[in-house]
């Protein structure tokens, strides 16, 4: 007899109907303060990420060779290069230095640039009518600087000779 009550009540009173339904969720508190605990946990990990990539990266030390360019005359056979070499970490570079190879490893230049590098900075090496250059040849620049503490920074580019 209850039972039939209740449907009763529940039929003949839609709110009542509402009320017990509504009631059976999560209340607005406990939601909030759940989305809160995730909102937060997920900032938190994303911080942690970006702090990783962006502050490990900035203070370390780094040397980006930009741009190889020979250039050689036909009629001499002299190069005409210019490397352009930038400091892309985040700590001063000391007793940089470029040099220019052939594909089998054989020194052919060491053009003249800036030794030291601030963060950020870009220097230009460059050398004029060197003699032993081709055009349709690979070259290899490798640039060699001093970070803190004396760990040493290489990175390399290799470009074609052209007319």
């Amino acid at each position: 007899m209850h039972v039939i009550s209740n449907v009763i009540d529940a039929m003949s009173n839609p709110r009542k109907r509402l009320r017990k339904t509504a009631n059976k969720g999560l209340s607005t508190p406990i939601l909030a303060l759940i989305l809160v605990v995730a909102g937060v946990a997920l900032t938190i990990v994303a911080m942690s990420m970006a702090g990783g990539f962006l502050f490990g990266w900035g203070t370390a030390a780094k040397v980006t060779v930009e741009r190889l360019d020979i250039l050689v005359d036909p009629v001499t056979g002299n190069g005409f290069i210019t490397v352009d070499v930038r400091n892309s970490g985040g700590s001063v570079l000391t007793g940089c230095a470029v040099e220019v190879q052939d594909g089998g490893g054989n020194l052919l230049s060491s053009p003249a640039g800036p030794t030291d590098l601030n963060p950020g900075q870009a220097g230009s090496y460059t050398e004029n009518a060197v003699a032993g250059f081709q055009s349709g040849n690979i070259y290899i620049a490798i640039v060699t600087c001093n970070g803190p503490g004396g760990a040493q920074v290489v990175d390399k580019k290799s470009a074609v000779a052209h007319i």
